[in-house]
């Protein structure tokens, strides 16, 4: 079986255009609107990556498998102590920063942390699930947040507030995904509409079923295979669900619980085009900061490769 693609696939819906896209997001939006759920949305460059953090990325590249929740906390207590070893927690404008302030910070400077970048906005996702037409398809989550957000008394905590949670794989913690929305401390965070998800590291619960190939009999994951495909916790449902509910139906079966839903983004080339068209996204309007002209600026790149280039001539 080949994970996590086909966990995604036994739930995706397949996005050829924008039009399509648009179409997926208001089935989506309108899925047990009634209920006042909101999504967040991710796009991945890759439709067959695994959804994990940079630090767990870290560690597996490190260790060759997935950490444990006792791991991540162990090595998070460690950065925060050696940043406050630095002084780094001082605000620019007075006082210091809280935890989830200082790690959304270190983040932003390249340091891992379980934190995933998320948004509010299903088109800035799309954005960058297209943004590199490398030949590989790519992917857009959207998750429900609506029963789990962090609190601003929990936000401005001085350590990370999950460290007083039972590290155990059945807690809330574990079982279900936390959203926190930052203050508005890097333009970028503004533009994108930028807001990180979180939790602890997933096991079997809540059960996660699975189709080999997308298309088999479907099976449970074992407890290695979900931490395979994320390392936050949640369930996908099948896209045909939202389909249903905008006809006023439901699918036949159990009721199901309204966790996420993927799609999957082809013909990335005319998908970017068109998302740049229609509502303006570029590199500069979503990096907008010297940090994000330093990667993108194209009067700079070019700059430069022609002073590597002259530099080569005898």
């Amino acid at each position: 079986m080949a994970l996590p693609d086909d966990y995604w696939r036994s739930y995706e819906a397949r996005i050829d255009s924008l039009s399509e896209f648009v179409r997926a997001v208001e089935l989506i939006a309108a899925y047990e609107a009634d209920e006042g759920r909101t999504y967040v949305w991710r796009g991945a460059r890759s439709a067959s990556w695994g959804l994990h953090p940079s630090l767990v990325r870290a560690y597996i590249d490190a260790h060759g498998k997935a950490p444990l929740e006792r791991e991540l906390r162990s090595f998070e207590a460690s950065m925060l102590e050696e940043a406050r070893e630095w002084s780094l927690d001082w605000h620019q404008f007075g006082g210091r920063l809280a935890s989830l302030e200082l790690m959304a910070a270190l983040q932003h400077y390249g340091v891992p942390t379980r934190m995933l970048d998320f948004t509010f906005s299903p088109f800035v996702a799309l954005w960058f699930a297209v943004d590199d037409d490398d030949g590989d398809e790519g992917r857009v989550f959207a998750i429900d947040i609506s029963r789990r957000r962090v609190s601003r008394e929990d936000a401005a905590r001085a350590d990370p507030w999950w460290w007083e949670v039972d590290p155990g794989t059945t807690t809330i913690w574990a079982t279900e995904s936390w959203i926190w929305r930052p203050p508005p401390f890097e333009p970028r965070i503004v533009r994108q509409e930028g807001c990180f998800l979180m939790g602890g590291i997933p096991s079997t619960q809540p059960r996660r079923n699975v189709r080999e190939n997308g298309i088999g009999d479907w099976r449970s994951l074992r407890a290695d295979e979900v931490r395979e495909c994320m390392s936050v916790p949640f369930r996908l449902i099948n896209f045909e669900q939202a389909v249903a509910a905008a006809s006023g139906d439901r699918l036949i079966g159990h009721e199901p619980k309204a966790d996420a839903f993927t799609l999957r983004i082809t013909n990335k080339d005319v998908v970017r085009t068109a998302l740049e068209r229609a509502f303006g996204y570029s590199y500069r309007s979503l990096f907008p900061d010297f940090p994000g002209f330093a990667s993108f600026g194209r009067s700079f790149k070019a700059g430069f490769a022609g002073v590597a280039a002259g530099a080569r001539k005898p």
